[in-house]
């Protein structure tokens, strides 16, 4: 029995080492793509602009060709997409751009030939356009979470943790940044396209502070090379060495506290471009310079430090520093979904048959299949082939009316655009936002291209409306794939860029006359954009100026009353005058396209300081394709430049 059992155990010994020795190691399964997903500024988006999506992705494995989709929200809700080529073992970032929205969750996924290969859901915390959005990019960012109680009248502060890696290589994606600050980080890592975003988002009045102290070298160094796209550089200053310093009065001086004892790191920095703000002998704390509508400060400190005895006396000085002015402006914004799609529904030579023609083909139709006919066949006698001609003529009418249907309609796609270009006084870039309307003679699907350019839905408050786009974001541009249009159907959105524009001069002060009211004088020079209909807008009082060629110089007087932001005043009737627009084709397009910018009744962005506006035919900026179809364009720009003024004097000075 003991024999027995001693050969089976051998037995069941050798099989288990025979399939141990006959079975090859389990290959090693590659592992999956990885995502890691940074959205907005550390979370943060304002819910009026453009929110950037950061994606790194990690690949192990095989190469992959696929798709990252960003949506928002749960449902049928437009989808951006960007393509991705990921070789085995590479690493790759990819930036993507979603409108604004009440979701509070964005999903990102990568597909892969329809197979989804990773899914991240991430949190957005969205901000209106009274609140301040601060980004930090510090050795030490937590040092300045004090800047939460640093906010705009009416509104609220956030601060968000920045990584340099992660700020945005497209101004759009900067939109929804008011402050950024850099101190002791080496800026030498921003790519040229973050530093050409950073100087055309400071242009459109974006703030920017940079921190001195012990890291100000480094913080300085990729900001501070004259071979910026500007050709100047960004700092108010020169930077020197550092110097120690017991205490910093010259910064209780500014706000009326004490200061703590130091030592502290200061900066010795010479002034560039700008002006010194604040000096404390012959060392200069804080300078600043103008950037188009932005500026850039200057820190000889360390911005995360506290140079005060009371910890709320550091607040109290930032808030002199940035200043009562909220968020950054956005340019003109289309608002009012319902006046956008009617003015992009009134398509120039596109009109509906009127109500009296269709009711005097209907007459005609009911005379002749009726009466008409049956008195010819009586007369003839021949009342038999009435089952003859009636559907002769019911089949002569439709005909006739198919006809003229596609005679009205065309043979070719339609492309009408209506675009409001904004440009900051000193800038030679303007923000636009354009309306574009893709009209169809028949039921098809289209793709379509928007050149250096954002595309969303039109806004509407009750939520998405028609169908949902999905959108291809490329390096120069963005694709609207599958568009479905039909017959004789207009499919709306909006699309979002920046665009160099002409720029003019202009040489404007306010004058104090003998009543004590004020007086705008002096002179604007246009530049190579000719302007139809302009008008001056300086607060409550405008200046008519009819046509102005390109070139050309015009005077200025014009009595300047103040104007509040919330006026409901009709800023479409003073931009267009006292005319009918109701029966004039041309004037209701205009007239409905600036309600969807200036709504009736909401913020007015045009209420403080003097503006150029005028309009533009035909040459409308980021140009729009039709995908292999044949299309006409046809479209108006509204353009709007704002002039800087010069103090106020006293008449006879």
């Amino acid at each position: 029995m003991r024999l027995l059992q001693k050969r089976t155990i051998w037995i069941i010994l050798a099989i288990l080492a025979s399939l141990a020795w006959g079975r090859e190691p389990a290959a090693a399964q590659p592992a999956g793509p990885t995502m890691h997903v940074t959205v907005g500024f550390d979370g943060y988006c304002h819910d009026s602009g453009w929110c950037p999506v950061y994606v790194v992705l990690s690949n192990e494995g095989a190469d992959i060709e696929g798709e990252l989709r960003v949506t928002r929200g749960t449902g049928d809700s437009d989808v951006y997409v960007r393509r991705v080529v990921l070789p085995a073992s590479s690493r790759k970032g990819y930036f993507l751009h979603v409108p604004s929205d009440n979701s509070s969750r964005l999903k990102v996924q990568l597909y892969a030939e329809d197979k989804l290969l990773s899914s991240q859901q991430v949190e957005v915390s969205w901000l209106d356009e009274q609140s301040r959005l601060y980004g930090v990019a510090s050795g030490d960012p937590s040092a300045l979470n004090f800047l939460n109680d640093v906010a705009p009248a009416g509104g609220v502060a956030a601060v968000a943790h920045l990584d340099l890696e992660t700020l945005p290589h497209d101004t759009l994606g900067w939109e929804g940044l008011d402050v950024l600050i850099l101190n002791d980080v080496d800026t030498t890592l921003l790519s040229g396209e973050q530093r050409q975003a950073l100087e055309m988002w400071l242009a459109h009045g974006g703030h920017l502070i940079v921190g001195g102290g012990a890291g100000a070298a480094r913080t300085a160094s990729g900001i501070a090379d004259p071979s910026t796209s500007s050709g100047r550089g960004l700092l108010p200053v020169v930077v020197g060495g550092t110097r120690s310093m017991d205490d910093l009065w010259a910064l209780g001086e500014r706000i009326g506290a004490p200061v703590a004892s130091g030592p502290y790191a200061v900066t010795e920095a010479a002034l560039r471009d700008g002006e010194s703000l604040i000096e404390q002998d012959d060392l200069i704390l804080l300078a600043r310079r103008t950037c188009g509508a932005g500026r850039v400060d200057f820190l000889a400190f360390d911005a995360g430090l506290n140079p005060f005895v009371r910890w709320d006396d550091n607040a109290r000085l930032w808030e002199s520093i940035v200043g009562a002015r909220g968020a950054v402006a956005r340019g003109l914004i289309v608002r009012n979904g319902d006046s956008a799609r009617d003015a992009i529904n009134s398509i120039p030579g596109l009109r509906v048959p009127s109500t009296w023609h269709i009711l005097a083909f209907m007459l005609v139709y009911t005379l002749l299949i009726g009466p008409v006919n049956y008195v010819i066949l009586r007369k003839l006698d021949r009342r038999e082939l009435a089952w003859l001609t009636i559907p002769i003529l019911i089949a002569g009418f439709t005909g006739c009316a198919y006809l003229t249907g596609f005679q009205i309609r065309g043979t070719q796609a339609i492309v009408h655009r209506l675009a409001a270009v904004y440009v900051p006084q000193g800038a030679e870039v303007g923000r636009v936002s354009q309306v574009v309307g893709l009209f169809s003679p028949r039921r098809t699907h289209y793709d379509v291209r928007v050149a250096d350019a954002a595309v969303r839905e039109i806004p509407n408050i009750y939520g998405p409306m028609g169908q949902s786009l999905r959108v291809f974001e490329e390096a120069d541009g963005m694709t609207v794939s599958d568009l479905r249009v039909d017959v004789g159907g207009i499919q709306p959105f909006v699309a979002d860029g920046y665009v160099d524009v002409p720029p003019l001069r202009s040489d404007l002060r306010l004058v104090s006359d003998a009543t004590g009211g004020l007086q705008l004088e002096g002179t604007v020079h246009n530049g190579n954009l000719p302007l139809k209909e302009a008008v001056l807008i300086a607060g409550g009082g405008e200046q008519r100026l009819g046509d102005l060629d390109a070139g050309t110089e015009f005077a200025v007087s014009l009595a300047h009353t103040s104007f509040s932001s919330y006026s409901y005043e009709d800023m479409p009737g003073r931009i267009l005058g006292a005319v009918d627009y109701w029966n004039d084709e041309v004037l209701y397009r205009r007239y409905e396209f600036l309600q969807a910018i200036f709504p009736y009744g909401e913020p007015n962005s045009l209420a403080e300081g003097v503006y150029l506006v005028g309009w533009v035919d035909e040459d409308v900026p980021l140009p729009v394709e039709v995908v292999g179809h044949s299309f006409s364009t046809v479209g108006m720009a509204f353009y709007v430049y704002e002039l800087p003024v010069a103090a106020v004097e006293t008449e006879g000075q």
